[in-house]
């Protein structure tokens, strides 16, 4: 039992280590997620970074958290394990509203309204023509909605050219155009970002809950331990005066006899 009890006690300082370790790991793919975000805000839509930000300050506080558990939590004490499970149950509780929130906004994400369209298309062709540049290149995509897009101007421009399906190098003649508008890529780039906002918070919840059933579980434990060697403590106190009241006793009675005629 006792092994068992110092065994356990030895998980939950790897537990810290690991919460700690998974808060970074959270904080980084938060980041990463915002960047992905904002690579092509230009068709991205609006407030869908707060999930992710949110996320991230999590996971820094976390990360924190995991690190003062590791060098300073006494997880015999049982007040400190009770601000412990508090302080973890709120960032469960943000964490769990913020994989809500990254499912609501994956389901409310919608194309570009008329106005949005032209003001945006109006750019696209003048002052921010090399970002529409880089994005219909690396993303293979031609327009808001497709090539048809560019009918007003002059001509298509060679970041919609399909380079991948050309052969034969025929110097400036593009021979395949990209049909996707770059509004249905980003648009689905964006649900998936969120998709998977969702599934790291989710997955950072689960481990959370379980430290928290574990230091939980050890604290109850080691009550249990303590009232136990508390009880048989007692039991040997109780033995031990009883002997030496029937020690004195015995004296006493030899002492009398010894003494009488």
């Amino acid at each position: 039992m006792g092994y068992a009890f110092v065994c356990f006690r030895y998980c939950l300082v790897a537990g810290a280590i690991l919460l700690g370790i998974s808060g970074a790991i959270v904080s980084v793919f938060a980041s990463y997620f915002i960047y992905q975000l904002h690579e092509y805000g230009l068709l991205t839509p609006s407030h869908v970074c707060g999930s992710p930000a949110t996320l991230l300050a999590m996971g820094v506080i976390t990360c924190g958290i995991g690190w003062f558990a590791w060098q300073f939590l006494d997880f015999s004490n049982k007040g400190q394990v009770i601000i412990f499970a508090i302080a973890m149950a709120i960032i469960v509780l943000i964490q769990t509203g913020v994989g809500i929130w990254a499912l609501v906004r994956h389901e409310q994400i919608d194309i570009l309204s008329s106005t949005q369209y032209e003001e945006i298309f109006a750019l696209a062709v003048t002052d921010e023509k090399s970002i529409w540049d880089h994005m219909q290149s690396t993303l293979q995509c031609c327009g808001i909605d497709g090539p048809s897009d560019y009918r007003s101007v002059e001509s298509i421009p060679w970041s919609c050219c399909n380079t991948t399906n050309q052969e034969n190098n025929t110097g400036d003649a593009c021979t395949t155009i990209n049909k996707r508008g770059c509004q249905h890529v980003v648009l689905n780039r964006t649900r998936s970002i969120l998709l998977h906002v969702f599934l790291l918070a989710l997955c950072s919840v689960l481990l959370q809950i379980s430290f928290i059933a574990c230091t939980t579980c050890y604290v109850r434990i080691y009550k249990d331990r303590m009232e136990r060697r508390a009880s048989e403590m007692a039991v040997r106190t109780s033995l031990q005066d009883t002997r030496e009241t029937d020690t004195k006793n015995n004296l006493l009675r030899q002492s009398h006899n010894s003494g009488s005629p």
